[in-house]
């Protein structure tokens, strides 16, 4: 007998040490692990108290709930208990909130390391009309303990303090403000893209606790994969946690649903996670691995609030993306494909709310295989692109997914957009200005007012001479003019030709972002094209580097263009947005490139055509000669020695200088190795410096 009591009192022990209890009084409820202990407010539903076992450092100043910058606020006007197990502690708070009916619900199991949060809306037919653009849940943490932010790898730093902030000097926009020392911050450089995030939040220097918000999932996130929002910031006492559950920081629009409209979303759920560790880089390392256990859980089979789907199906196939003048596929590189409902807002599937989307990336080869996993059951559009490859790709059929099973889509293949062989191009197609001047420093406020100071004449871009990584700025902007009123400043590209284009020639210009504002382009000082209105998405006031995609097309006919120097104008207009101080309008370039008829378009390396833009020119650079500069290759490739030099000639865009290397030097400017470089590595003077994995340049 006496071995099965000990076995009972081992199990009880256990059970004991690892349960979850809940106990509650007059004002609130606490649910505690043997790792967290977590109080929420009856009155309102907010969670009012956060510890770690161990340790008696209260994490909150205060949480909440709310809509629209604060404008509207959930406050629960009942509340029941869904469970209350030695497993499993979950309590629902409910409340009517812009015509909307709330459901906040708040998990603890035995072994959970915090406490998981989820939000349901639902609308039904008997009510009015509503509309939203935000709704977050806000943890306001105690700032002179949870000094340490970070929101990515490389996105970390320690922020001031309360007394340190309380001199800050308001600059424009209003977000950001100069600190005794100098240093400017402004919350939106903390801001974050969902493509491949998991998880952000607060730690300690002093103590090494900390907080995190730990998303396994982020398909119900408005925009999905395409996606840019605010999170976590600072303001005095308080270091600010948020997670925008819709937001619309950066263009994504308003939510609108029609009254009498039958319609219902859950956000989450997802993992308020404390921890506390010996360093904050260790803090974070071990918030990212707990993201990864999570994301492997998903979807959470303890959860019961209705609408939540478990049963769900798997998409397979393989990617790949050809070069319509040669019929061979690219060599893909960080290509993602996404799934999203046929709902289009505005045309765009960033402004999607209504629904859920899923999607994979980090995709790489000539024809990658692809799984989406865990997808609710339902129809779809399938989206793909590629970094080295121009343009986004929608398949012309809807993919349907069913529970329990895998929809194997086979070989999708879609053809980049070429109106003839490449004479030269400008920047990486990867959707963003990353590779431009300051573009690696997107992330700091009042790049926009170097401009005017760094190119006093605009930008004056010579195919073949300039170096875009410093000649090229990450945004066009407007500049002040005469009587404090701002002005647009053509940008120029000059590009020499030793014949004309037999037919008409394409200049195919890819937006990353853009702010109030309109483009149309010219040749040779000729009549300007239709202008296009694009979206604005706020990156450049708010200090973004990838917004509304957008891939444009101008057509020249071949007669338009001179032997010896062209120049192609981009003509950049405000139309709307701030009135005063500085305008924060502009346009992003992704990718530029200028596409002529008349070559065989034999692209040997076109596998990375894009790629690096390397050697995409492959091509034909042929016009433009020497001209490529752009690092693109072409010079480089214009190795050929010789010729590079003249420039001019190697119009031929076929053979692509660019490949042409023999084995001899490189000029200055050239292309002289990176990822997947087949041509000549010795530079013909000063040295080979590596910019990027992709593209080495003569300098």
């Amino acid at each position: 007998m006496r071995l099965p009591l000990l076995s009972l009192l081992l199990t009880y022990f256990v059970a004991a040490v690892t349960a979850v209890t809940l106990t509650q009084n007059n004002n609130s409820f606490t649910l505690k692990n043997n790792y967290a202990t977590v109080v929420i407010s009856k009155k309102d539903g907010y969670i009012t108290s956060l510890k770690i076992a161990g340790d008696n450092q209260e994490y909150l100043n205060r949480a909440y709930i709310d809509a629209n910058g604060g404008k509207a606020g959930f406050h629960a006007k009942r509340y029941t208990i869904i469970k209350n197990t030695a497993n499993h502690v979950e309590i629902a708070f409910y409340d009517n909130v812009l015509n909307l009916d709330w459901e906040v619900r708040y998990t603890m199991l035995n072994d959970t390391k915090g406490v998981y949060f989820t939000l349901k809306h639902d609308h039904k037919a008997n009510m009015g009309a509503s509309s939203f653009s935000e709704i977050r849940l806000v943890l306001r943490l105690k700032s002179d303990v949870f000094n340490y932010l970070q929101v990515e790898d490389d996105v970390a730093q320690t922020m001031p303090t309360a007394a340190e902030q309380n001199k800050c000097v308001i600059k424009g926009p209003k977000e950001a403000c100069q600190l005794p020392n100098g240093k400017v911050i402004h919350k939106y450089d903390w801001s974050i893209d969902m493509l491949k995030h998991k998880v952000n939040g607060f730690s300690s220097r002093s103590k090494g606790l900390g907080s995190w918000f730990v998303y396994p999932s982020m398909e119900w996130k408005n925009g999905g994969a395409y996606n840019r929002d605010l999170s976590c910031h600072q303001g005095g006492a308080d270091s600010l946690q948020i997670c925008y559950m819709n937001g619309s920081h950066y263009g994504a629009g308003d939510t609108s649903i029609r009254a009498g409209e039958n319609w219902s979303k859950i956000y989450g759920p997802y993992l308020i996670y404390l921890n506390k560790k010996g360093t904050v880089q260790e803090a974070w390392n071990d918030a990212k691995a707990v993201a990864d256990a999570e994301a492997r859980k998903w979807p959470y089979d303890w959860v019961s609030i209705p609408g939540y789907v478990k049963n769900r199906g798997k998409v397979t196939g393989t990617l790949s993306i050809k070069n319509p003048l040669t019929n061979t596929n690219f060599n893909l590189d960080d290509a993602v494909v996404t799934l999203v409902q046929p709902e289009r807002q505005q045309g765009m599937p960033n402004k999607q709310w209504r629904t859920y989307s899923f999607w994979t990336h980090s995709l790489r080869g000539n024809a990658p295989a692809f799984t989406i996993n865990n997808v609710v059951p339902g129809t779809y559009e399938l989206h793909a692109w590629s970094k080295g490859v121009v343009g986004e790709f929608v398949l012309n059929r809807t993919v349907t997914v069913t529970a329990g099973r895998t929809t194997d889509l086979g070989n999708i293949s879609f053809s980049e957009k070429r109106a003839g062989p490449i004479a030269w191009e400008i920047g990486i197609p990867d959707r963003t200005a990353l590779e431009f001047k300051h573009g690696n420093e997107y992330r700091q406020w009042g790049l926009y007012y170097k401009f005017p100071k760094e190119f006093p004449r605009g930008v004056n871009y010579y195919i073949g001479k300039s170096n875009y990584r410093n000649d090229w700025n990450y945004c066009q902007v407007s500049v002040p003019g005469r009587n404090g009123k701002y002005e647009q400043s053509p940008w120029n590209i000059y590009f020499n030709m030793n014949k004309k284009p037999s037919g008409q020639a394409v200049l195919r210009v890819s937006i990353a972002s853009s702010s109030d504002s309109s483009l149309s382009v010219s040749l040779n000082g000729g009549r300007q094209s239709a202008e296009v209105k694009l979206q604005d998405d706020a990156c450049v006031r708010r200090d973004g580097i990838r917004g509304f995609y957008r891939e444009l097309e101008f057509k020249f006919n071949g007669n338009d263009f001179k032997i010896g120097e062209n120049k192609i104008t981009l003509h950049h207009r405000k139309n709307g947005g701030y009135t005063n101080n500085y305008q924060f309008d502009g346009v992003m370039y992704d990718h530029i490139r200028l596409e002529v008829p008349g070559g065989n378009g034999g692209n040997n390396n076109n596998n990375n055509n894009n790629n690096n833009n390397n050697n995409n020119h492959n091509n034909n650079n042929n016009n433009n000669n020497n001209n490529n500069n752009h690092n693109n290759n072409n010079n480089n490739n214009n190795n050929n020695n010789n010729h590079n030099n003249n420039n001019n000639n190697n119009n031929n865009n076929n053979n692509n200088n660019n490949n042409n290397n023999n084995g001899v030097c490189i000029q200055k400017w050239g292309q002289c190795g990176g990822k997947n470089w087949k041509g000549a590595t010795k530079c013909c003077s000063g040295t080979c410096k590596v910019l990027d994995a992709y593209y080495h340049q003569c300098q």
